[in-house]
C-alpha cells in the first residue's frame, strides 16, 4: 500500500480503532517525511497532527496489528522547524 494523502487526513483523531495510517508509514519518507524537511511540508502532506507540541507532531496510528497496545507516529523538530527524527511509538 503506497501513501495515500486522503485516506491519511480520513482517519485523523482515530485513536484506538483500526487504522489504515500504519500500513502507510513505511512510505512517508518516500513522500517526503524525512531529516531536514520543514513543518510545513509534513503538515501539507499528513495535515494537521492529532497531538502537537513546540518540538513535535503526534498523528494516530490506531490499534497495534500485534497487541494490545496502540500506536502512534512521532515527528521531532529542531529549533529551525525541522525534522530531526520520526518514529512510531507504543503506548
Amino acid at each position: 500500500m503506497g501513501f495515500d494523502k486522503a485516506g491519511w487526513a480520513a482517519e485523523h483523531g482515530n485513536y484506538d480503532g483500526e487504522s489504515r495510517r500504519g500500513a502507510m508509514v513505511a512510505q512517508l519518507d518516500d513522500a517526503g517525511i524525512k531529516a531536514g524537511a520543514t513543518r510545513e511540508t509534513v503538515r501539507s502532506l499528513l495535515g494537521e497532527p492529532d497531538s502537537t507540541g513546540p518540538a513535535a507532531d503526534i498523528y494516530f496510528l490506531g490499534r497495534s496489528a500485534t497487541g494490545p497496545s496502540f500506536e502512534s507516529y512521532r515527528i521531532e523538530y529542531d529549533a529551525a522547524g525541522k525534522v530531526r527524527a520520526a518514529r512510531v511509538q507504543r503506548s
